[in-house]
Order: C-alpha cells, then structure tokens, then sequence
C-alpha cells in the first residue's frame, strides 16, 4: 500500500470520525442548547404579559383600596348623599383612573350607586350603566361571598376577572370601612377595567409586544394549568401560552407568537460547520470543532447561564456577560436591553406603587412601610418619633364652591409646601387621605414640631389660596395634631398615628386652624 494510501485512509477516517462525532456533539449539545434558550425565550416573553396584566391589577387595587377606605365612602354608603356623588363619581374621574366600571353596593348585594362608561365611542363618554348595570351587579354579587371580613383589613379583597357583555373585566373590590378601621363594613366597592381589544393593544405598545388574552375555560377553572405552554406553530415562529392566576384561580389566558431565531441561528451554524468538516477533511475538521466550541458552543453556555442566574435570582439589575460581535454578541445584547426595559419598568412599577399620582408624595401604603423602619431604628436610638396629622380645612366646601379641578390644585400647592417643610433625608411626607397628609419626623422632639408646624401655618397663610367657603377665614387654612413619642417594643406605631389623629380632631373641635 502506497505512502498516499496509507496517509488518506487514516485521514478520510479520521474526518468520517470526526463528521459523524460533529453529528453527534451538535444533535445533543448544540440543538438542545438553542432549544433551550429559545423556550426560555419564549417563557420571558410570555411573563412580560403576565406581569403586565398584574401590574394593571396592582394599580386597580391600590386606587380601591383608597377609596374603600375613605371616611367620604362611609358617609356615603350610609346616607347616600348627592355631594360625593358630584364631587368623586364623575365619569372624568374614571376617565383620569383608567377605569370603565365602577360600583358601589351594600352588604345586602343591592346597588348603591353604579357606572359604566365607554371613553372610546367618540369625542363624548358614553354612560352605558343602565344596560350593564344588572349583569354587573350579579357577577359582583358572586364574589362578595368570598371576601373573609374577620381577616385582616389588607386581607379583606378579592381580585379576578369577570364577563361583562362578553368582554373580560379586570377588577378589585373591598369593602367599605372608615379611614380608621373602626366600624363595621357598610357595602362593596368595585373598580374594574374593560380588557378589550383596544386596551390588549394600548398595553401591547407599552411591552413592545403583540398578544392577546381570553377568559378560561370551564375544563380549566379549578385545574392547574399555570404552566407554561410552548408548542411550534411552523420553522419561523412559536406559541407561548400561560394561565394567569389571580387569588388562586385561573382568571385569563395570556398568549404570545415569538420569532425562533434563535433555533434558526443553531441550524445555520450547524449546516455550515458540517459542511466545513466534510469538505476540510481531519485538519480542518479538528480545528473547526475547536473553534466551533469556543465561538458557538462555550458562549452560548456561558449566555444559558447567565439566563438562569438572572431569571433564578429576579435581579435584573445584572447582565449577560457575552461580548462576542456576532449573533450570539447580538443575541446577548438584546437580551441585556431587554432586561433594561424590565429594570425601567419594574422602577417604575414601584415608584407609581409608593407615590400620590396627585401630589408627587408618598402614598398611604408606602408611608406605613416607612413608618414602621422609622419605628424599629428608633427603638434601637432611643430618640423620639413625631408625626403630624395636617387637614384642609372645610376641603370639601372647597371643592364645592370652586370645583374639582381647583381642588386638586389647592392640594398640590398645600402638598409642595409641607414637601418642603422636610428638610432631611429621614424626614417623610405622605398624602394620608382624601385631604388630609402626614409628617413624620424622626428623632424630631414634640417642642421642634410645633415650630415647624407653625412655620407650615405661616407658609400655607403666605400662599394665599382664596377659600370663600371656609368658616374660619378667606384664605385655605390646616389643622394639625401633632403626637410624639419614644418608640418601644412594648407599644406600636399606630398607637402613636392614633395619638396624631386624637390631636387633630381636637384641633378641629376647637376651632381649626389650630395646632393640637
């Protein structure tokens, strides 16, 4: 046998071998690697609608719990008086919610006041309450069953979806309960949102991301379909489809079409590099297959893992470390601005969950949060914690005579002020109620208080905001109740809000425009 022959057998050999080991290494290592960050892909995509959908219903929730709790709400459910009608349950005021259906019953399911609105017929808002009012009613009426009114008062909701007219309705509802939680529930309060086309579409441009939802199937409630669901439509796309539970029930179903570039990269690289091998032969081949596994295998590994350290830990703060200029560099990239997007939006999620969309400060749910931080490094400093309870005075006469809108904005100057009023970092303003806001003041003595709450009398004086209205004088003026205390293990921070409150309504007794 010729030196040729015996030196192309063993290379022909050797680049069969290697052909047939390149087979293998890309069938069980390549493909499932692509396949696996494709379906993981797809599961992203489909949580960001997920997500979404829950993020509207946070925002649904906290303006409920708002109003379920508002003294103005009790009053009302219980003499049904027309001012707060005309002064809350306007259809602009939904309008400015985001929100086409409302409602207010009693503890017996009867209505006590009820609005459906259709903001996109035209230049005009449509009131189609009378023919949704009675489908509304019995759908709500369903689930006041399931609300515990022995549980707590975060714990007293329930959260779902519902038919209205064949459309979905995503909504919150709680009962009705003084500011204070003294009392006992008088009615419901219902908040809820048309999950129509238009609204699937309008949420589609904030996700950068087609998809549609539908309300499940009766095979599907009370089953556990929260898996997710990734089935091939053809070569170039997928389906991703997942249940969206709320309150532990299946309430939509959310699906997505994704692009499989990712697989689709895999086949090209794969086609070429055995193409490569055959050809080559043994010399090519073996550099090729190294080559292969630092350019393609090695990155997208490292990309795999990366992809789970971030999905595993939610922080999405972090980033995929692949810098290669090709498409896995491309891939990665991408990847990292999605996760900016994410990281923006859950940023944005939290402050719009902390903040008084009217004011600028800090909501009642954040400031309770803060409140109770404030109260456990204090009990370790041993200094005093202050609060101040601060009331317009006669607000609602003020929103009678001149309007909501002039309202709102005799609240915002008033909140600027007392924003101002909090000179450190530890300092916190909230908006506490309807007109009413909340200082606190850590390490701040009850003496230093009342100077500062003196200062913000001045302040609010200097203003000058006319109020014809007022009993007390022309211009708007507040009330304060001021209640400091050390904090203790032995005691609790809404003894001390307690205390705030019992001031301010002294104030009020005595007067108004008064520091209690």
């Amino acid at each position: 046998m010729s030196i040729f022959a015996k030196t192309t057998i063993p290379i022909v050999l050797m680049a069969v071998v290697h052909a047939v080991a390149s087979f293998f290494i890309q069938r069980h290592l390549i493909f499932p690697a692509f396949a696996t960050i494709e379906r993981d892909s797809a599961r992203d995509q489909i949580d960001r609608v997920v997500r979404r959908i829950e993020a509207q219903l946070e925002t649904i929730e906290f303006t409920v719990y708002d109003w379920a709790a508002w003294d103005d709400t009790y009053e009302f459910s219980n003499d049904l008086n027309q001012r707060y009608v005309t002064s809350n349950l306007q259809p602009d005021t939904f309008e400015n919610f985001g929100f086409e259906v409302a409602l207010i019953m009693d503890r017996n399911g009867n209505s006590l006041w009820a609005g459906v609105f259709d903001y996109r017929s035209g230049e005009d808002i449509i009131d189609r309450t009378e023919s949704h009012q009675s489908e509304l009613l019995a759908a709500a009426s369903d689930y006041t069953e399931n609300i515990d009114l022995s549980a707590d008062v975060d714990d007293q909701r329930i959260s779902g979806v519902f038919p209205l007219k064949g459309v979905p309705v995503l909504f919150s509802m709680r009962p009705i309960v003084r500011s204070d939680g003294t009392g006992e529930p008088r009615g419901f309060l219902l908040f809820g949102q048309f999950l129509d086309q238009h609204r699937v579409n309008t949420l589609a441009e904030q996700i950068l991301m087609s998809f549609e939802l539908s309300l499940p199937t009766e095979t599907q409630k009370g089953s556990d379909n929260s898996h997710y669901q990734i089935k091939p439509i053809d070569d170039s796309r997928l389906m991703a489809q997942k249940s969206i539970y709320i309150d532990g029930e299946p309430a939509l179903n959310a699906s997505t079409e994704v692009t499989r570039s990712i697989s689709q990269l895999g086949k090209s690289i794969t086609r070429y590099g055995m193409l490569l091998f055959v050809i080559l032969g043994v010399a090519i081949a073996i550099t090729l297959f190294i080559v292969f596994q630092i350019t393609v295998v090695r990155p997208i590994r490292d990309l795999r893992t990366d992809i789970a350290s971030i999905t595993g830990s939610m922080d999405y703060s972090m980033r995929a470390q692949i810098r290669n200029q090709d498409e896995i560099g491309a891939l990665s990239r991408d990847f990292n601005t999605m996760l900016g997007l994410i990281e923006a939006n859950n940023q944005e999620l939290k402050q719009l969950s902390e903040t008084d969309p009217l004011t600028g400060l800090f909501n009642r749910l954040a400031m309770d949060k803060k409140l109770q931080q404030a109260w456990h490094l204090l009990i370790r400093t041993s200094d005093p914690l202050t609060v101040m309870l601060v009331d317009i005075d006669y607000f609602k006469a003020y929103n009678d005579h001149y309007g909501h809108q002039a309202g709102d904005d005799c609240l915002k100057k008033v909140a600027q002020i007392l924003q101002n009023a909090a000179k450190r970092d530890s300092d916190m303003v909230a908006r506490y109620g309807g007109e009413e806001f909340l200082i606190v003041l850590p390490g701040t003595s009850r003496a230093s208080a009342q100077n500062i709450a003196a200062v913000l009398q001045q302040h609010i004086a200097e203003e000058n905001i006319e109020h014809s209205a007022s009993s007390v004088d022309s211009r708007v003026t507040v009330s304060i109740g001021i209640a400091a205390q050390v904090p203790s293990p032995a005691e609790s921070v809404s003894e001390l809000i307690g205390a705030a409150d019992r001031a301010l309504y002294q104030a009020k007794e005595n007067g108004r425009n008064r520091i209690e």
